[in-house]
């Protein structure tokens, strides 16, 4: 079913009004904004010299966007469509399976998330959904694209639990991880600890979805399970660095966090968090120094002062902004904003402001990036794939 609704012309730029002047060291205090307030804890503002134009338009609930080409993509959408998007053209795909929503507006969790590309996809044609399906269950399934049509659907992982948001990333031909998150709003649910449930944790397969002989083996079980660590709440960006695999993830009141993913580790949620319970209590009751015993503490965490809510993840490399090249780029859904991070000098800035809910971000092969923006409301399906160039 096609629903071409063409290319929009219009083209945003996207220019500092003023300089904001000198960086300041991370955790020196705050410098000013783009409205002129102060930043909290040393962040930054340094906005892209950049255009921004908007190549399709029309998305619901966007979730992830996967680069076919500069010019052509995968889209999936929280209410069970992926759209395939070519030039400005947008074609919803038939063949896939009915997704599960769980309605608790504002919010809509479930459906459709992930949409990943098999590493060997120009000779085997093969992409990999993750989402809720049957009995609202997370799920990941594969099928054959090699046409640009939907071939052969199959289920090749269905986990015991729901997820509020699932990422893929691969670890070679025939390794993925998958992120099965858990909020536990308003109040933490303790499943992200249970080794016997699949919410809160991440999982790694083999790519027909069987659990490799070498996936950690955890107290009380008889043998691998698909879990490589847990203890999460909202992992919404995924990604590998070479052998390393870095994840972000939503805390509840503050408490966002950038991860280095260990096989096996714990990663405290909920028994610990640098944010607070939505009734602004402390998250379960150990310090900071207890939990570094015995659970692995972010490589960065945020306070309240600056709450992201974190979605996407990319690593810039070789891009249209060499000045980023090495830093970690991600959409915050609550600021509506570009953040990146730097590990190299502990370097938080604002890259883009005021865009929109940034729910996905990706490199193109020509350096550019691209962002995924969610609708501005349920009723108007608005939402949009932007290229973000250098001007």
């Amino acid at each position: 079913m096609s629903r071409r609704l063409g290319l929009l012309l219009a083209v945003a730029t996207f220019v500092a009004a003023s300089s904001p002047g000198a960086a300041q060291a991370p955790g020196s205090g705050a410098i000013p904004g783009s409205d002129g307030t102060l930043l909290p804890g040393g962040v930054e503002f340094a906005p892209l010299d950049a255009t921004l134009e908007v190549v399709a338009s029309g998305f619901g609930i966007p979730w992830a966007v996967e680069v076919l080409g500069e010019d052509e993509y995968l889209v999936s959408e929280r209410f069970g469509s992926l759209v395939l998007v070519r030039d400005g053209d947008m074609i919803e795909l038939e063949g896939l399976p009915a997704s599960q929503i769980f309605p608790a507006p504002p919010l809509y969790l479930g459906g459709y998330n992930d949409v990943s590309l098999h590493p060997q996809f120009e000779t085997n044609g093969l992409v990999y959904l993750a989402y809720v399906g049957e009995d609202y269950r997370m799920a990941v399934g594969r099928f054959d694209f090699s046409d640009r049509t939907v071939r052969d659907f199959e289920v090749v992982f269905q986990s015991n639990a729901f997820s509020i948001g699932s990422r893929i990333a691969w670890q070679d031909d025939d390794h993925f991880f998958v992120t099965q998150g858990m909020a536990g709003y308003p109040h933490p649910d303790p499943g992200a600890q249970d080794l016997g449930n699949h919410s809160g944790k991440i999982h790694r397969l083999h790519a027909d979805g069987s659990v490799p002989s070498d996936n950690p083996v955890f107290d009380g079980t008889a043998g691998p399970t698909s879990i490589w660590s847990y203890g999460h709440r909202d992992t919404q960006g995924l990604l590998i660095d070479g052998d390393t695999l870095f994840s972000n993830e939503h805390g509840p009141l503050g408490g966002d966090e950038l991860n280095v993913i260990e096989r096996g580790g714990n990663y405290g949620w909920p028994l610990f968090s640098f944010g607070l319970n939505y009734d602004e209590t402390p998250v379960g009751g150990m310090s900071e120094a207890e939990a570094a015993q015995t659970t692995v503490l972010p490589l960065k965490a945020w306070d309240r002062t600056f709450n992201m809510a974190p979605s996407g993840l990319v690593r810039m490399e070789a891009s249209a902004f060499p000045a980023w090249d090495g830093a970690f780029l991600w959409g915050s859904l609550a600021q509506r904003r570009l953040i990146a991070y730097d590990p190299s000098t502990d370097r938080t800035a604002i890259l883009l402001d005021d865009v929109g809910r940034i729910r996905d971000v990706t490199q193109l092969p020509s350096g550019a990036l691209l962002i995924l923006l969610d609708a501005t409301d349920l009723e108007t399906p608005n939402g949009q794939i932007v290229k973000v160039l250098p001007r």
